[in-house]
């Protein structure tokens, strides 16, 4: 899920979106909140995100467009399928129409050296157990950063590059958009971290990825919070969820009004107060 001013997107893995205005939010009487609207995202009958990394650009599609483009990747939708889509995100133009949304396809961004195993892939024989890629913006410094989980012993890769303008690209036949690949020679900055569990939502805020994983009770592979330094390059915090007693499967985070939100793969929603004083 991502927010955008007072509305929160909040995706399932075929395309589908429930839209929430967060002005209807009562902290002080918790209640479910009802969706403001739903839509499918376009084009999801040929190629459909799995939305665990959703996120806002800087761009906007046309001037008088009220949102900016929205990025989703792909991850292991396709696994099982002869071409997986590795490495691939998913660009759309979101607009409003009444009371209504629409969506339109209008780029793939894609990383070129997915099976270099010094790079992207696990090993020189063959991918890990997760090799398709998170994918978030950094709107402050304008740059796309992607993550993929390589082994245990070769970490977390993350990789930064300069945000593509939607208007770059070569014509995708398949697709009928651009599409946009991304090489080694791309890359700004990349550095590696520690991972455990298997990566879930993502966000930037104030120069730092925020990033979620793990699955519903599962000791393997915890629900988690993971905050990782841009600037220093390094993991500042691991929030092991379970230690407040959430179990469920780890799914959105984003910002709203300066506060962290986060939300499990049951819907519930919860505001993150982060302890400077407590980072390890």
């Amino acid at each position: 899920g991502a927010i955008w001013k007072n509305e929160l997107f909040r995706f399932r893995s075929k395309g589908n979106c429930k839209v929430y205005n967060l002005l209807d939010l009562n902290p002080e009487h918790p209640t479910e909140l009802q969706p403001i609207a739903e839509f499918k995202l376009d084009g999801a009958d040929r190629i459909a995100p799995h939305s665990n990394a959703v996120c806002w650009g800087t761009e906007y599609f046309s001037p008088e467009d009220e949102y900016p483009l929205l990025y989703s990747n792909i991850y292991n939708n396709y696994a099982k399928a002869e071409n997986k889509l590795i490495g691939v995100c998913c660009v759309y133009r979101v607009q409003r129409v009444g009371n209504e949304f629409q969506t339109t396809l209008v780029q793939l961004i894609e990383i070129g050296f997915c099976e270099d195993p010094t790079l992207w892939r696990a090993y020189a024989d063959r991918h890990g157990e997760r090799p398709y890629g998170n994918f978030v913006v950094d709107r402050d410094t304008n740059s796309y950063y992607a993550f993929v989980m390589r082994s245990e012993e070769t970490g977390c890769a993350y990789f930064k590059f300069d945000l593509p303008s939607v208007q770059a690209g070569e014509l995708d036949p398949t697709y009928g958009v651009r599409r946009v690949c991304l090489q080694a020679n791309d890359v700004k900055a990349s550095f590696v971290c520690p991972y455990h569990h298997f990566i879930q939502g993502a966000t930037v805020y104030g120069g730092h990825i925020y990033s979620t994983e793990g699955f519903t009770n599962s000791e393997a592979n915890r629900p988690a919070i993971r905050i990782i330094s841009l600037a220093e390059q390094k993991q500042e915090l691991y929030l092991d969820l379970t230690s407040l007693g959430l179990w469920e499967e780890a799914e959105m985070i984003d910002f709203y009004n300066g506060q962290c939100y986060y939300s499990d793969a049951h819907g519930n929603l919860y505001v993150v107060e982060f302890d400077d004083t407590a980072k390890s």
